[in-house]
């Protein structure tokens, strides 16, 4: 057997190399990422539990309602009286009074039951020349009557009139017809409930202050 030679001294534990190193660093930046990765993952975990979930459509706010004023009424509308026409003024050429002759007449002397009398207001001219006379509605009136008893006149429900001046020749007349439908009038236009009777009528025709000779006639 041969002479064991002593054992030396051992050698120390190798120093990494430079690459070994770098390799190490690699590693420990990447699990640095996925450590906080991981924490981030888990924040959110237990965070999103205590987050309240989003609001859903039938939670949403519902915008109030906008209150408009409501629309505004129509007043009533108000119908203004219309104010009376003044009368005409006599001008020089008018007519004097004596000069102007009204007269009444019927178209027929007897009416029978149902048939309405025309009743016609002449006025003509009596003086010597041409003149104007008034023969507008406003200075018309039909009257009838029986007796004492009055029966009827056109201005009972007259809606206003009219003035018209014309100028009327030495023995020329102007005519006016009113158709009478057989029943009774009342001052402003109120109610009567009757109608005349068959008999014996009168009729007047007025214009201005000129009043007419009666007109008589028959209701059968």
């Amino acid at each position: 057997m041969g002479r064991q030679q002593p054992a030396g001294p051992r050698p120390g534990p190798r120093r990494p190399s430079p690459a070994v190193y770098r390799r190490r660093r690699l590693v420990a930046g990447v699990l640095a990422v996925l450590l906080l990765v991981g924490l981030g993952f888990g924040v959110a975990a237990v965070i999103g539990p205590l987050t309240p979930e989003k609001q859903t459509v039938a939670d949403a706010t519902v915008p109030s309602p906008v209150l408009t004023a409501p629309a505004a009424t129509p007043a009533a509308e108000t119908k203004t009286p219309k104010a009376p026409k003044p009368a005409a003024t006599p001008s020089e050429s008018a007519c004097p009074a004596e000069s102007v002759l009204v007269t009444a007449a019927t178209d027929a002397q007897v009416y029978p039951a149902g048939a309405a009398p025309v009743l016609a207001l002449t006025v003509t001219n009596t003086g010597k020349s041409a003149c104007e006379i008034n023969v507008g509605t406003s200075q018309m009136e039909f009257s009838v009557a029986s007796g004492s008893d009055r029966i009827f006149s056109s201005t009972d429900c007259q809606d206003g009139g009219e003035d018209y001046l014309k100028t009327v020749e030495p023995g020329a007349s102007e005519t006016a017809n009113f158709t009478w439908e057989r029943n009774r009038s009342a001052p402003g236009c109120a109610a009567v409930a009757s109608n005349p009777n068959p008999g014996y009528y009168v009729f007047t025709a007025r214009l201005g202050e000129v009043t007419s000779e009666t007109a008589v006639f028959e209701l059968e």
